[in-house]
């Protein structure tokens, strides 16, 4: 009879994967506030304003940032006003405190109000852009990775960007405009951020400058994202994937002689996975990124009953389990599919979908396991961590690992990693005694020529 400890060990193991996938959410809402490109323009500009005690209407919105050689920038805003903006003309530090507060990461330089009611405001940026290969320039300034940022639009109704003396727009941002003699790049709409260049102006070989400035921009960036986001966790994964397996091969002999005791075990576990939401107490079943969990205890039910019932000795083969590792992959989408839309809470959320990416790596395991049992520690280690990948790749640039996020997401990660790890457990555990055990029709056909 199996002892409390291990009967509410599957239970541990399940509550430990809910904290890693609960965890994974955490950096989308450590992200900053969106702000918009131009944070001093528009409404933005009259938020900033309301903050300090004057209510204001922004007509329409205009900047023209002057790129300097240097890779500064002088931004100069104007925002014209639905009144006179008689207030701000005649109070000069109540015009600095919101100037000052109206655009982050620069150096507000001075503000005026007109007759007519335009605020003009005046900036300077001092890294908007940095020198590349051959005297070319180049700005990360339009995109989200630039420093700690959430861009949310344009703000202004035109941005005009002014290329540095003796160069051109290289690369400019999709959906501007170029001037005729590439001096200006116009913008009025902000959809996706890019790296802009500027070349020399007389380069007959600017295209190439522009790609190798881009390259070598991002080749660097992408190396640490890939590093603390992908690598040092799929190698965790790996090493403890590959550890698991030298201890069950340590135990060999004392694993189940059939694989029916194997199933039965790989159904209640399935059973205990898919009610933990109940049993944590006031977590909907089906609601964010503990969704999938229902759909891993169908799957290990399904997969967990038929072995028990059936033993079949065709799936004793790398290719065979792989093929069932991809149905109980797809029987688990689906029935967190189904089952969130049939109790309708908050639909197929993109928590939802982000956790089910990492059901991968999970059913991996399942031929990692038979893999690692039948002597192939390789193929089984690099079957989980090709798994794990997959999982993990899709978010691999999602934070920079140069302004914090890649060592946060990096340690979720990681503790996504160990919970994966222990949720699949089963499922390598059954590969395992796959490979070592002796299909029901071997044992009685033994028995058989022993008897003769």
């Amino acid at each position: 009879m199996p002892s409390p400890g291990s009967r509410s060990l599957p239970l541990l193991l399940s509550v430990l994967l809910v904290g890693s996938l609960l965890a994974l959410a955490t950096p989308v809402g450590a992200a900053p506030p969106p702000r918009p490109l131009c944070d001093a323009c528009g409404d933005q500009f009259a938020t900033t304003a309301e903050r300090h005690g004057v209510s204001l209407a922004v007509e329409r919105s205009t900047a023209t940032v002057t790129v300097h050689g240097n890779g500064t920038a002088t931004w100069v805003v104007q925002n014209h006003l639905a009144g006179d903006g008689a207030r701000l003309r005649e109070n000069a530090t109540l015009r600095r405190a919101i100037g000052d507060r109206a655009m982050w990461d620069t150096e507000f330089l001075n503000a005026s109000v007109s007759r007519d009611g335009v605020v003009t405001l005046r900036y300077r940026e001092p890294e908007f852009a940095e020198p590349a290969v051959g005297g070319t320039l180049r700005s990360g300034a339009f995109t989200e990775t630039y420093g700690y940022r959430n861009i949310d639009g344009l703000g202004a109704d035109r941005l005009v960007v002014v290329a540095p003396p003796g160069t051109r727009v290289g690369r400019p941002l999709p959906g501007s405009t170029v001037s005729a003699d590439g001096r200006r790049m116009r913008v009025t709409s902000f959809d996706r951020g890019d790296i802009v260049t500027f070349v020399p102006r007389e380069s007959a070989v600017g295209p190439l400058l522009s790609l190798l400035a881009v390259v070598t921009m991002r080749g660097p960036g992408l190396l640490g994202y890939l590093l603390t986001n992908v690598v040092v966790p799929a190698a965790a994964f790996g090493a403890l994937v590959g550890a698991v397996g030298g201890g069950l091969s340590t135990i060999r002999h004392r694993l189940p002689a059939r694989t029916g005791r194997a199933g039965r075990a790989l159904a209640g576990v399935g059973l205990l996975v898919a009610l933990l939401p109940l049993v944590a107490g006031g977590i909907s079943v089906l609601s964010s990124s503990i969704a999938p969990l229902v759909g891993v205890g169908v799957a290990f039910v399904a997969l967990g009953l038929g072995l028990s019932l059936t033993e079949p000795a065709s799936l004793r083969s790398y290719p065979a389990l792989a093929g069932v590792a991809i149905g109980g992959l797809a029987v688990a989408v689906l029935a967190t599919a189904v089952g969130t839309l049939a109790v309708g809470i908050r639909g197929l959320t993109f928590a939802m979908w982000t956790s089910a990416r990492f059901l991968v790596p999970v059913f991996a395991l399942l031929p990692a396991g038979y893999a690692i049992g039948t002597g192939r520690r390789w193929l089984g280690v690099g079957t989980a961590v090709a798994g794990f990948v997959l999982a993990v790749g899709p978010t691999a640039t999602l934070y920079s690992p140069f302004y914090g996020f890649g060592v946060i997401v990096s340690a979720l990660v990681l503790g996504l990693a160990a919970g994966v790890a222990v949720l699949g457990a089963p499922l390598f555990g059954v590969g395992f005694v796959l490979a070592t055990a002796r299909p029901a029709d071997e044992g009685e056909n033994s028995a058989a020529r022993g008897e003769q």
